[in-house]
């Protein structure tokens, strides 16, 4: 399912196949694998990248999902301009960029988003990194896709997007120790998991139980929510985690990998559910996003791409 180095670049639609290079490469933000067919990050960028500077449509597709939004915002700390102005590397200079270019707006998604701040102090090379220059897509909790709005009651929201297509994970693997030794729960995470006002309610669960797959990045991005929400991240009073992942994917949604989850629910969605307060955790099958995504698609052109591409898990 590999497409020639070569033409890697074919795996993404071809209307917005350079402004998504673009912004990836400007952002060092990593590529998992560009030239899968099966790539979720890709799965991902081709569904979601065409919203980036279409705010009215993005919002339509989110209200279908139920969030209550009166205007979608944008999310100001992923532009080339606020990022060097925090101190981030960035790979091309606001300033050489033509102002009438899409590059030069901010837009109102953000791919591999890290947090502002390194929230949950994560290491690099054995120590707390600092919070600016954190890879993206690699090493550092990152969630697929962000979203900023403005809610009908006058408050502010971050959604944080995580994307999944053909993954599975391995029953009964631990990943606590990590492959140098790091106890990432007590040296990294539990701190965060033992906050008052952590999202995450464990209700007499062992933290160990979180740590596998896909439990252990639902667990990471749900503390990232949290600590974001914390910190008022670009205003957000409220920030929640949607998981998005195809109803067909049964060896990802009811394989359970931690032994002491299995006793909580038939699938993945409805134990995190169970585990997460306040209505911060939403989840939606790829099968039904894709009808209203196409519903509310900007340009016939990419609906009939999608379909073509995607429909089949419909």
């Amino acid at each position: 399912m590999l497409l020639p180095t070569a033409f890697a670049d074919e795996n993404i639609f071809i209307a917005y196949r350079n402004p998504t290079i673009d912004y990836f490469s400007e952002r060092y933000i990593k590529w998992h694998l560009p030239n899968h067919l099966l790539c979720s990050q890709t799965c991902c960028v081709n569904f979601w990248f065409i919203f980036m500077h279409e705010p009215d449509y993005l919002a339509e597709v989110l209200r279908d999902l139920g969030y209550p939004v009166a205007e979608m915002l944008e999310f100001e700390f992923d532009s080339l301009d606020s990022l060097q102005s925090m101190g981030w590397r960035v790979a091309r200079q606001p300033s050489d960029i033509d102002l009438g270019s899409s590059a030069r707006r901010r837009g109102y998604l953000a791919f591999e988003w890290v947090g502002a701040r390194n929230y949950l102090r994560e290491l690099s090379f054995g120590a707390v990194a600092g919070d600016v220059n954190r890879s993206r897509g690699q090493y550092f909790t990152s969630i697929d896709v962000a979203v900023r709005f403005r809610r009908t009651d006058g408050l502010t929201q971050i959604v944080l997007i995580e994307w999944k297509y053909t993954e599975k994970y391995r029953i009964g693997r631990s990943l606590r120790f990590s492959a140098k030794g790091t106890d990432r729960l007590d040296q990294i995470y539990r701190t965060s998991l033992e906050a008052p006002d952590c999202q995450v309610v464990l209700n007499g669960i062992s933290p160990e139980a979180l740590f596998f797959d896909p439990f252990d990045q639902m667990m990471r991005h749900q503390l990232l929510a949290s600590a974001m929400e914390r910190g008022w991240e670009m205003g957000a009073s409220i920030v929640s985690y949607l998981h998005i992942a195809p109803r067909a994917n049964s060896e990802l949604l009811q394989r359970i990998t931690s032994p002491d989850l299995q006793s909580r629910g038939g699938d993945i969605h409805e134990i995190w559910r169970s585990m997460v307060r306040d209505d911060r955790f939403q989840s939606v099958y790829t099968e039904d996003l894709l009808p209203i995504v196409i519903a509310h698609a900007p340009d016939n052109e990419w609906a009939r791409y999608l379909n073509l591409r995607y429909g089949g898990l419909a």
